[in-house]
């Protein structure tokens, strides 16, 4: 058998893999072959270094043993512990979310102010209305001439309400 064959079946040899012609073979080289004897001690020290690197896990069996015995050595909650536990903590949670909520509401109601719609609107048109009666020589209270006829037409009593009017549109 070639040399290169030889050393491509060393590492089946090793692990016992070979039919017994081929071991054969394979033990007839390695008693006249140096460097295919090394190499096949190479492959001992490399495996034995492998061997050390290996941890056993542990049983499953020893470990759900410890946690049980763990869990039996731990102290024992007390009544008032589970009460605070399961019906306190919620409650004080809630709490503390419904109060934040009404929080921001009440801030919410007291920094709103509406912006005012028709007042200055209104203010503006009664402005008008009263700088014109004011302004108006025929609404004094002083008597009307007599030569001067007194007309209807001089009511401004409907002028009042188209502007009430159109101010109240929608």
């Amino acid at each position: 058998m070639k040399h290169q064959r030889i050393q491509k079946h060393l590492s089946a040899y090793f692990d016992n893999e070979l039919t017994s012609v081929l071991r054969k073979k394979v033990e007839d080289h390695l008693r006249v072959c140096q460097e295919c004897t090394e190499m096949l001690e190479d492959f001992k020290v490399n495996r034995e270094r492998i061997a050390e690197l290996v941890h056993p896990a542990p049983s499953l069996k020893n470990a759900v043993l410890a946690k049980i015995r763990e869990t039996e050595n731990a102290p024992q909650e007390n009544f008032l512990s589970t009460l605070r536990r399961w019906v306190f903590r919620p409650i004080t949670v809630g709490a503390t979310a419904l109060s934040t909520v009404c929080l921001v509401v009440a801030l919410y109601f007291f920094t709103y102010t509406p912006s005012p719609q028709y007042d200055e609107l209104i203010d503006f048109y009664f402005g008008v209305h009263t700088q014109e009666v004011a302004n108006n020589p025929l609404k004094s209270n002083v008597a009307t001439p007599l030569n001067t006829p007194v007309t209807d037409t001089e009511d401004f009593g409907e002028e009042t309400d188209t502007l009430l009017d159109i101010f109240f549109q929608d």
